[in-house]
């Protein structure tokens, strides 16, 4: 399989991941870690981005 393609499939995985905590946040609140979950989500997604070539 194509690197670029895997590394696209991680981001698209971790964008889902991050709108369920997004969508549960109210739930998920009470967990100790939830922010920082929230947070490493975010920003190995933002990482992986720059993997990828821009499409226009």
């Amino acid at each position: 399989m194509d690197i670029l393609k895997q590394v696209s499939e991680l981001k698209e995985f971790l964008g889902t991941v991050y709108c369920f905590l997004e969508d549960n946040e109210d739930k998920l609140e009470g967990v100790d870690e939830f922010e920082e979950i929230k947070t490493k989500t975010w920003d190995w997604q933002q990482e992986l981005a720059k993997f990828l070539p821009d499409i226009n």
